[in-house]
């Protein structure tokens, strides 16, 4: 199971701040991979693949 973030292109560097404890926390949830869009939040990205 994948955690994809979607956040906006302005908040990158504080998510890479905290990346382990972000990380360790999905993994604590049941997420084998952790990834992060590199586009930013977008409204409909989950739509994109119809």
């Amino acid at each position: 199971m994948m955690a994809r973030i979607e956040i906006h292109p302005d908040e990158f560097r504080k998510l890479l701040d905290v990346r382990e404890d972000v990380y360790r926390q999905l993994r604590s949830f049941g997420f084998t991979y952790v990834a992060l869009d590199l586009l930013g939040y977008r409204t409909g990205s989950m739509n994109e693949t119809l």
